[in-house]
């Protein structure tokens, strides 16, 4: 067995452009092949299909599709390829042969219950929202746990800024609710305040797009991209939903060096997994809640509540506290049932079910209605 081997330096060449930087050379480094070094192949997934992967840079003759065998479904969905992982294929054959342990992963619970993988990874992410009806502190939340869990920087983005009159009020809001994450207010179509993330963008950096469909993150890709390489739609009259412009998720080359992963519109998120993301998260509630009475306080009528007394001296929101009830017990229940589903798949008969979740658990297809 092989264990690493050199990268030409014609392929690391072509591996910049996609994210590729020196964190992931030790990680090359920990995996063995039987193969010759001159017939393995590395690339980045930048596309997940029905059928497989896409991959760049292409494997031969412009090939740039990896079909995946079915040992790939023998594990659950956390250890098959998704958009952003770096793979291993056999130039000969064009097969997948091995996946580099990841930087980072974001992940949710699918709505059928299993994990679902949403990218790989990643430096930062953004989570985009509107200066609108979409707006809403509870679902930034989830997405911060999901993030912060996942060890990625996150950064809040709130677009259509020209299209109302009183920003700054969004402006107030998401400053005062997440005093500890960067944010901006912007509008996705003009490119000088566009350039303001491009701080975010620069080589081997990986940034992934975060937010409900009508929000504006096809429209930023084609800003910060510099060409319309994503189709945009308004948003619906009446609920200010968005309509599905983006498909499936996909990853482009910036100009400032870095990559971008864009991704269908998520307007439920589904934590699972993300205990300390919660920690993070909610670090001010937790603070409180080590000074209750009770270890398993609950923080809802029990005597020597330090969250309860903290929310009459208005020193918490009761809406936050709430929220942070209710994602804790979700994420305990859909962490457990995440587990039981895992010991179900290693069982043999459990095989074709997980063929058949190829499109749910790597990651594709889309999210809400």
């Amino acid at each position: 067995m092989t264990k690493g081997f050199s990268l030409p330096a014609q392929l690391t060449e072509e591996l910049v452009p996609l994210g590729w930087r020196a964190a992931l050379r030790s990680r090359l480094d920990q995996l063995e092949y039987s193969a010759s070094p001159s017939d393995l192949h590395i690339a980045r997934v930048i596309g997940v299909q029905r059928t497989g992967l896409e991959v760049a840079p292409a494997v031969g003759a412009g090939n740039t599709h990896v079909p995946l065998s079915g040992r790939w479904f023998q594990g659950d969905a956390l250890s098959r390829p998704t958009v952003g992982d770096w793979v291993v294929i056999d130039k000969p054959t064009g097969s997948l042969l091995d996946m580099l342990p990841r930087l980072s992963v974001i992940k949710r619970m699918s709505p059928s219950g299993g994990a679902q993988l949403i990218a790989a990874n990643v430096d930062t992410a953004f989570i985009v929202s509107a200066c609108n009806a979409d707006y809403s502190p509870a679902r930034i939340e989830r997405y911060l746990s999901v993030i912060m869990q996942a060890d990625i920087e996150p950064v809040i983005i709130l677009t259509k800024a020209d299209l109302i009159g009183d920003a700054d009020a969004f402006r107030d809001s998401v400053s005062r609710e997440f005093p500890a994450v960067q944010s901006l207010v912007l509008n996705a179509l003009d490119s000088e305040a566009v350039a303001r993330l491009h701080g975010w963008c620069g080589q081997g950096q990986t940034i992934a797009l975060l937010g409900s469909s009508g929000v504006g993150k096809s429209t930023l890709v084609n800003s910060l991209v510099g060409a319309q390489i994503q189709l945009t739609q308004a948003v619906r009259e009446g609920d200010e939903k968005g309509r599905h412009t983006t498909t499936n998720r996909s990853l482009h080359l910036l100009p400032q060096g870095g990559v971008i992963l864009d991704s269908p519109g998520m307007r439920e998120l589904q934590i699972a997994d993300a205990d300390a993301g919660l920690g993070q998260v909610f670090e001010d509630i937790e603070d409180l809640a080590a000074h209750c009475k009770f270890n398993d306080c609950g923080h809802i009528s029990e005597p020597g509540c330090a969250v309860l007394a903290a929310i009459a001296s208005g020193r918490v929101d009761a809406r936050r506290v709430q929220h942070y009830r209710a994602l804790r017990q979700e994420e305990v229940a859909n962490r457990g049932a995440l587990t039981e589903r895992r010991t179900r798949s290693r069982s043999p008969t459990k095989d074709r079910a997980n063929r058949d979740g190829l499109s749910e658990s790597m990651g594709d297809g889309l999210d809400e209605s």
